[in-house]
């Protein structure tokens, strides 16, 4: 490195800086002359050295040159000599680093560079020791000789930021990392490395070549059948609220609480199967399963807080902040439920069918109903769920529970549903999932005995239905749909509220306001011609069978009850062509009719068997089953029906669960 050389400033003692931090000089002490000792003092008028001041001034010769202060510097000042020895430091420290500069080099090679803003370098990154300084300063060095061309940039890697985080983290226990695997899988957390990305990206790459040609030759081909028909897209609603926010919406008062309540909720669940992280899990107890088994699983699935009818020790968890203890887990999960999801009910129309069979037939066409109506209507049925329209979701084909009626419902507010068909199972009401569904309408197909339920709940089906009608109170906006055909109609009137208007339909009693004047039946189309107090509708449907005009009347009375025209009753009941599983006709063009049903009782097994026969069949095939750890004393009584009213039978399984098919297909 070359000197550069500076021109020294004129050096002035009077107003050089450095001088400004020198001792001042030494001062004489001044002794004011004695006035009694100036006789001693003899005066020849020879001049003096000292002065008035005091101070002596010695007499130069005439001739002497001026004396000039002593420079100890010899014309270098103090600057100058302190700016040259710190060049000459410089140049030897150049010296001994280009004479060493491969050992440096080598060094650090492996070492990462620093980021781009050394300023982001905090003390947990690089330590508060003196170690701590010195790797920092490597760092910096480092990228000053990548920036000189001297080495190769050598950027932190992403693993090696995973390593510094995890650096000052105890080493997980052999039983604490099966637990992280078992979390890690629960959740569906997997690591996907680069080159997986990159082959993954690879396939699909040539997936779309192959396919390009593929879809450009089949670009302008036209769907007519769904031509105008597209579907909307369905949202799905965000909830979060604090617990303790949860408890004062839903009124629960619990027994006693720990943890911390302001922690936020984001689902609720009661199957530990289904929990998620930021859920609440409700320890509900079943017949035969105790949710508080399953609170581990819970907590390695993300629940962050537990209400429980026993006592629970959380410190134990990994994620659980706090815990609620009530008396009855079972009947606060539906106000939790339902405030969680802001009681989504209350803000549609709501129409709950109950009674032993033809609930889902109804349902689809009550559906149609009211969308010939202009209205958007959802559908919560055994074998489908819609938001509204054919907006379908994919989800178990059963009753659902508590917690996914409020769920479902909540979006499909939050996507516009204005009403909603449900049905209202024996199993919903009797453990109190639709205790908290604000129902408007209420509608009773028909009872037919005493059930115990495929959930192995024993209960009066009459007393169990009768719930739904028990909240028909308010005369405004309630309203009563029965057959009166059946023999407990009388009842189900009486309940609720005596004037809550009631509209009555039937095929033999000719006093019910929706009756049928004549009907025929076919194996393609049914034909009904309909007597209501505002005038007589004629109707031709593609549901097949007897039992099917009892639906179609349910669904008129209805219409009638809600005050919608006449045309679209018609309309609506019309455009259901066929229902999933519900005397649904198969036509695959073969010589044969076939039809199948989810006849699940005696006697809708026995209507469907007299409808098929009805219809002009010459020869009756039945193959028929039932559903394992179900009602056992269904299962002979549906064989002898069966035998009796076909040509031929076919006993076979239908979801055994747990039970040996060949031994129960023996016992019916």
């Amino acid at each position: 490195m070359a000197l550069t050389s500076l021109t020294s400033p004129t050096f002035s003692p009077s107003f050089h800086p450095l001088f400004k931090y020198l001792p001042p000089k030494p001062q004489f002490l001044q002794f004011k002359p004695l006035p009694s000792l100036s006789f001693l003092r003899p005066n020849h008028g020879i001049p003096t050295a000292v002065g008035p001041d005091g101070k002596f001034y010695p007499t130069p010769a005439d001739d002497d040159p001026p004396e000039a202060p002593e420079d100890s510097g010899h014309g270098v000042s103090k600057f100058q000599q302190i700016h040259r020895q710190a060049s000459r430091a410089r140049k030897l420290q150049e010296e001994q680093f280009k004479k060493d500069q491969s050992i440096f080099l080598s060094a650090i090679a492996d070492e990462t560079d620093a980021p781009d803003n050394p300023d982001s370098i905090s003390a947990d990154d690089s330590g508060d020791d003196l170690f701590g300084e010195i790797d920092k300063a490597i760092a910096l060095k480092r990228k000053e000789f990548v920036k000189q061309g001297l080495l190769k940039p050598n950027p932190k890697k992403a693993k090696d930021k995973l390593e510094d985080n995890l650096e000052g983290i105890e080493e997980l226990e052999p039983e604490e990392v099966v637990d992280l695997d078992e979390i890690k899988e629960l959740q569906g957390l997997t690591v996907i490395s680069e080159d997986d990305l990159e082959k993954e990206d690879s396939a699909n790459f040539d997936s779309e070549v192959n396919n390009m040609g593929k879809n450009n030759a089949s670009s302008f081909d036209l769907d007519f059948d769904s031509f105008g028909k597209s579907k909307a897209r369905i949202v799905e609603p965000k909830f979060r609220m604090t617990l303790a926010e949860l408890l004062d919406e839903s009124k629960v008062v619990p027994v006693s609480v720990y943890g911390n309540l302001e922690v936020e909720i984001t689902g609720i669940q009661h199957d530990s199967r289904l929990v998620s992280s930021g859920d609440l899990y409700v320890c509900c107890v079943g017949m035969k399963i105790d949710g508080h088994l399953y609170l581990t699983e819970a907590d390695k699935r993300g629940a962050v807080a537990v209400v429980a009818s026993k006592e629970i020790d959380i410190e134990e968890t990994l994620g659980c902040k706090a815990l609620v203890i009530v008396e009855d887990t079972n009947s606060v999960l539906p106000a939790l439920a339902a405030s969680f999801y802001q009681n989504p009910s209350k803000n549609m129309s709501v129409i709950g069918l109950a009674g032993t069979n033809g609930k889902t037939t109804t349902a689809y066409l009550i559906k149609g109903l009211y969308e010939a109506m202009g209205l958007r209507t959802g559908m919560l049925s055994s074998v489908a769920y819609y938001v509204h329209g054919d907006n379908q979701l994919e989800l178990p084909k059963t009753t659902p529970d508590v917690v996914m009626v409020q769920k479902i419902m909540a979006k499909m507010v939050h996507n516009g549903t204005e009403s909603v068909v449900m049905e209202a199972s024996s199993h919903g009401l009797a453990l109190g999932g639709c205790s908290e569904v604000d129902f408007d309408i209420a509608v009773f197909t028909n009872l037919i005995r005493d059930n115990m339920g495929s959930h192995g709940v024993v209960y009066d089906d009459r007393d169990v239905k009768a719930k739904l009608f028990s909240r028909m109170v308010e005369p405004e906006r309630h309203r009563k749909i029965v057959n009166i055909d059946d023999p407990n109609a009388p009842f189900f009137i009486s309940q609720g509220h005596p004037d809550v208007p009631v509209v009555t339909f039937a095929m033999e009693n000719k006093n019910a306001d929706v009756h049928p004047l004549k009907y025929e039946l076919s194996l393609f189309e049914t034909q009904v011609l309909v007597n209501t107090p505002r005038g007589i509708l004629e109707i031709s449907s593609g549901l097949l069978g007897r039992h099917n005009i009892y639906n179609i009347l349910a669904a008129v009375a209805v219409g009638i009850a809600v005050g919608a025209q006449l045309e679209d009753i018609v309309r609506g009941i019309e455009e259901v062509d066929a229902v999933p599983g519900r005397c649904e006709l198969i036509d695959e063009e073969q010589a044969y009719g076939v039809i199948v049903d989810y006849a699940q009782t005696p006697d809708a097994l026995s209507r469907l068997l007299d409808s098929v026969r009805e219809l002009g069949a010459k020869r009756i095939i039945t193959v028929v089953g039932c559903v394992g750890e179900g009602d056992r004393g269904k299962r002979p009584m549906m064989t002898k029906i069966a035998t009796d009213k076909s040509d031929v039978v076919i006993l076979t399984s239908d979801n055994p669960k747990k039970e040996d098919p060949c031994e129960y297909i023996m016992i019916e």
